[in-house]
């Protein structure tokens, strides 16, 4: 929902954002990636080799954590956590990249069909409102449950 109305937003404003070049869109996302995609992983061994602990060896105050009908810790929820974030931070940063690069091939096979142009210009930034929207949302829960969900003291 959040992608969608990003796109929305992107697409009814004018003059739209350039999605390429240096004050583009997709330049201000890859620099961002470039900066998340290590401090995903690097948080993500953190977490996964940390010493035992009280607050993420243990199962979470509520409800349960549940995966594969097998009930989680913190440590292993973050894991999964951190691990579904690493995994879109790079399948993002790979599609904003490719898309960096195949900009000048794609405008030449399509030079005779400007409505080819406009569609995959439209399919194309409602993919990356959906990615980025998938990826901050999951961040700021992600935030939300390491500040304190798994600082919580027990009952």
């Amino acid at each position: 929902m959040v992608g969608v109305a990003g796109w929305v937003v992107y697409e009814l404003i004018h003059p739209r954002p350039e999605l390429f070049g240096d004050a583009g869109l997709l330049r201000f996302a890859r620099d961002l990636l470039i900066m998340a995609v290590p401090f995903m992983i690097g948080a993500l061994a953190a977490v996964s080799m940390g010493a035992p602990g009280p607050n993420l060896d243990r199962r979470p105050i509520g409800a349960e954590l549940w995966l594969d009908n097998d009930p989680l810790t913190m440590r292993q929820f973050l894991c999964f956590l951190l691990g579904y974030l690493s995994f879109l931070s790079l399948v993002v940063l790979m599609g904003v990249v490719a898309a960096g690069l195949l900009k000048d091939g794609f405008l030449a096979w399509t030079a005779a069909a400007p409505i080819a142009r406009t569609v995959v210009h439209g399919v194309g930034s409602l993919i990356l409102s959906l990615l980025l929207s998938f990826l901050s949302v999951t961040v700021l829960w992600s935030l939300y449950f390491l500040t304190d969900v798994a600082n919580r003291k027990g009952a």
